[in-house]
């Protein structure tokens, strides 16, 4: 009698297999996101990914469990980026922020639409999103400390700055509008507003919804 599938990736013990593995998870995110996962087959993830089928179905036994390492992926290099960012040596200010929000805004703005589709087809974390959102609120209020005022650890502020780079994320390019300026315009809203909390941070008022 067979036994059943894992319901979770096998962990590669030799840096080869983290290539491997490493690998794979890049060749899925690209046919997830020009296939959508309905349409995705793991022969074709395997060939771009330039391993065999059996290596592929060894780390991940199960396209479900492949596209749930694709979002735990994302959420790892989202939360790293941010780290790297709120870890940057001093001094950082509300313009520095703004600039490396929106780096890391770019850097991953196509695997983020992955990420979406894959949701959106009922594909989840293990630990759910809210585990996801809860650290990225507390990120937002590292950065928001190192900028100045007193931190929070449930801050509104971490949320709604939180909410401002999902809609930055979010929008389409504007071909009637040179990229640079698009660039700049969103420098310029993400410093207003970290300028803004900061300041009511320091002074102990609210900031307007």
């Amino acid at each position: 009698m067979s036994s059943p599938p894992r319901s979770s990736p096998l962990a590669p013990k030799r840096q080869r297999g983290r290539d491997r593995v490493e690998a794979i998870l890049t060749a899925a995110t690209t046919v997830f996101g020009e296939k959508s996962y309905e349409a995705a087959t793991m022969t074709e993830i395997a060939a771009r990914a330039s391993t065999a089928i059996g290596s592929l179905y060894r780390f991940f036994p199960t396209k479900d469990v492949l596209a749930a390492a694709v979002l735990e992926r994302y959420g790892a290099r989202l939360l790293h980026a941010l780290d790297e960012l709120v870890d940057r040596d001093p001094p950082l200010s509300p313009r520095d922020a703004a600039e490396g929000l929106l780096d890391i805004i770019q850097r991953l703005r196509t695997e983020r639409s992955v990420v979406l589709s894959l949701l959106d087809s009922g594909i989840t974390l293990p630990d759910g999103t809210g585990t996801l959102r809860k650290a990225l609120i507390g990120r937002m209020s590292q950065l928001l400390s190192r900028l100045g005022g007193s931190p929070g650890p449930h801050d509104e502020r971490a949320v709604m700055l939180l909410h401002l780079v999902k809609a930055i994320f979010a929008l389409p390019q504007d071909l009637s509008v040179p990229r640079p300026a698009q660039d700049k315009e969103a420098i310029t809203m993400l410093r207003l507003y970290l300028e803004h909390a900061v300041a009511s941070r320091s002074s102990g008022s609210e900031v307007a919804p």
